[in-house]
Parts: structure tokens; C-alpha cells; sequence
């Protein structure tokens, strides 16, 4: 009988043998797979991620003069507000706004029932005020030629025109309240103080009024100026009196106006002084197309000029615990597609100026011809990679 080695199996020890390597290559695979695994997640990770997308503004050194700019508004040299003496509900608003009105023209009315009610009470009070009197008057006439006649005594007399004087002063009072009721009735009607025009309207027909609560405003007069705000650093160039420009971007017109006051702050917390300019006389076809609320800007001499400056949108400057900033992108030329050039961010710490409108001076830092971030900033970095988008023009002047 042929034994298992000559028919080719092998000895004992030799399946063991081969037995341990299958388990090596088993327990070896899964190593394997997870191996490959991390070396796809590492070519994953190396993929590159897409770049934030900014947007930069061209910056350039603008000259500055010795003129400096505060935004305002045209204004009637007059306005009035009126209002109602007497409580009631408004029946009838006759005027719109920009209507012009005549002096005595009826603008606005209140149901004046009652008060018409009250006006009757006080006539008839004083037909029987008038009545008593003249009842009281008679009755002293009798009495004093009955007196004279030696009819009655002293006291009856002195009673008499007692009686006549109460009765005068009740018919002097009855007509005072008549004249009372009267004028309340008259306090029901808004007449135009002027020759004005119609600034606005307050209230609407069937609202309920109390009195003195404001109505409507007028616009009176020919005359117009510029209200406007004065911060603290501007009250030292400017006085009650001086002469000062005007423009009228709309129509492009510079007018010469004299400063007519300067007032107190109206809120502590805003710090500002409310300024008033009058203007001069118009020609007419200018009175026709200049309206009150229109824009103006009053253009105020600086104490000396001063050497130019880059001036920035307030949006892009930033602030943190150490100092104030700004972002600017230096592009990399080598490195271009088709969604923009690639550029790295760089911080740059900023010495702020003077503030005009929504801009700020930048006196130290920044230099012409750098890309500053305007749009995207949040969460940048400083070297961080970042996509360019279309670049803005220069800074505006």
C-alpha cells in the first residue's frame, strides 16, 4: 500500500507550515485594504480646496484742498406748524401736499357740532342774562320813585339796584362766554397764515385731535436755507455770520450763504450742533424748480490745506484688541484660471485720518497701487490664499 508521502501529499509538518502562512496572508489583507484606504484619503486631502473669493479696490493718492464738505438739506427759511386750539374729529383736509395756499385759505376742519351745540347755549344764556337785566333795571326805576315818595324805606332802594347791578354783571358774563363759544367754533378751522406751500401732512379726515396736536406744515415764504450738522472739530472754523458756499448737486449750482446760527446739541450722545444758513435771493426761474427737502452740501474753508491722502471705504477698515487694519491682496501673477488670479492676504495695521461721508483718510500704512480687500473679508487671515475677482477702479476722490 502506497503511503501519503509517495502519492505526492505532504508530511505533517509541512502542513502546518503551509497552514501558518495562509493565516498570515488572512490576517495580512485587511492591513492591506485599510493601507490603500488612508493613501486614497491622502490623495483626497491633497486635492486642492477652492479659494475664497475677495474683492479688491485700487488704491490711489488723491489731493485734498482746503475745502471741506458736510452733506444738508434745503429748507423754507419758515415753517409753520399749525394745529387745532380745540379737540375734536377731523372732518375735512382740503389741501395736499405741495398745494400753494393764500393768506385766510381754510386748510383744515373739525366736526364742530358740539362746539355749535355749546355756541346756541351760551346765546340763549345771554337773551335771558339780557332779559334779567333789563327786568332788574325796571324794578330799581320803581323803587327809587317810591323811595322819593317817601313810600319805602332806604333799605328797599339799596336792595334794588343791588339786584340790578348782579343782573349787569350775569349779562356781562353771558356775553363773554357767547364770545367764548363763538371763537371755539372759529378754533374748529385752520387757516393759512401766508402765502405758504404744503409740506405735510400730519393727519388724516376722521382721526380724533387733541388740541395743539400738530396738523399740518407750511412752507412759507420765498426765502430758503440749509440746515445741516456741525461735529466738533468744525465749530472753531465757522461763525454766526460768515459768509459761506452752497451746492445744490441736483441742479449743480453753487449759491453764496451767511451762516445764521449755530445751535446747541440737541442729544448729548449724538454730539453735533445743528448749523442754519440762509441763502440769498433766487431768480425766479431758479425758485420755480428749487423745493425744500432738496440735498445740499455746505463747503466749508479749512483752517490750512493739507498734503494729499488715500482715502478708503469704512466697510473695509477693521478693528481687534491690538489695532485697527486692513487686508490688501498681493497677487501672484504665475497663477491665474479662469475664475480669477490667486493672491495671498496680508494685514497691514493703519493709522486712521479725517472722515468724509462713508470714507476714512488713511495717514499712515497704505501706499498707491495696493489691492485692498473691500468685499469678503470675514474669517481671513493673515497669508492666506484667496481668489481675486474683478478688481474696482481707483478710489473715488
Amino acid at each position: 500500500m502506497s503511503s501519503p508521502r509517495s502519492l505526492g501529499w505532504p508530511a505533517p509538518g509541512q502542513w502546518r507550515r503551509r497552514a501558518g502562512v495562509r493565516t498570515m496572508r488572512f490576517r495580512c489583507l485587511p492591513l492591506v485594504m485599510v493601507m490603500l484606504w488612508l493613501a486614497g484619503c491622502e490623495t483626497e486631502t491633497d486635492a486642492k480646496e477652492p479659494l475664497r473669493p475677495v474683492r479688491t479696490l485700487l488704491l490711489e493718492e488723491v489731493g485734498r484742498d482746503a475745502e471741506r464738505r458736510i452733506p444738508g438739506r434745503l429748507e423754507a427759511s419758515a415753517n409753520r406748524r399749525l394745529s387745532f386750539r380745540v379737540a375734536g374729529r377731523l372732518a375735512d383736509l382740503h389741501v395736499s401736499i405741495g398745494d400753494a395756499v393764500e393768506s385766510g385759505q381754510r386748510l383744515a376742519s373739525l366736526d364742530d357740532t358740539d362746539l355749535a351745540l355749546q355756541r346756541d347755549r351760551a346765546r340763549a344764556g345771554l337773551a335771558g342774562a339780557n332779559a334779567a337785566a333789563v327786568n332788574a333795571e325796571a324794578e330799581w326805576q320803581r323803587a327809587r320813585r317810591l323811595y322819593e315818595a317817601g313810600s319805602i324805606p332806604a333799605r328797599d332802594l339799596d336792595g334794588a339796584r343791588a339786584q340790578v347791578e348782579a343782573a349787569r354783571a350775569q349779562r356781562n358774563s353771558a356775553a363773554d362766554a357767547l364770545a367764548l363759544a363763538e371763537r371755539q367754533v372759529g378754533f374748529a378751522h385752520l387757516e393759512s397764515p401766508g402765502e405758504c406751500r404744503v409740506a405735510q401732512r400730519l393727519v388724516e379726515s376722521g382721526e380724533n385731535l387733541s388740541a395743539g396736536q400738530p396738523a399740518l406744515v407750511l412752507a412759507c415764504g420765498e426765502g430758503m436755507e440749509v440746515r445741516a450738522s456741525l461735529s466738533e472739530d468744525m465749530l472753531g472754523g465757522v461763525e454766526q455770520g460768515d459768509p459761506i458756499t452752497v451746492h445744490l448737486p441736483l441742479h449743480d449750482l453753487r449759491l453764496e450763504g451767511r451762516v445764521r446760527e449755530i445751535g446747541l446739541p440737541v442729544d448729548a450722545r449724538q454730539a453735533t450742533w445743528p448749523l442754519r444758513v440762509s441763502l440769498g435771493a433766487f431768480d425766479e426761474p431758479w425758485q420755480a424748480m428749487l423745493r425744500p427737502g432738496m440735498a445740499a452740501e455746505l463747503v466749508l474753508p479749512r483752517a490750512q490745506a493739507v498734503e494729499g491722502g488715500i482715502w478708503v471705504p469704512m466697510a473695509a477698515v477693521q478693528r481687534d484688541g491690538r489695532s485697527t487694519f486692513v487686508y490688501v491682496a498681493e497677487p501672484r501673477e504665475d497663477e491665474a484660471d479662469a475664475n480669477g488670479r490667486e493672491a495671498r492676504i496680508r494685514r497691514i495695521d493703519i493709522e486712521l485720518g479725517d472722515r468724509r461721508g462713508e470714507e476714512l483718510e488713511i495717514r499712515e500704512g497704505l501706499e498707491p497701487g495696493m489691492a485692498l480687500v473691500v468685499a469678503g473679508m470675514s474669517r481671513l487671515q493673515d497669508g492666506q490664499a484667496v481668489r481675486l475677482l474683478e478688481t474696482h477702479g481707483e478710489a473715488s476722490q
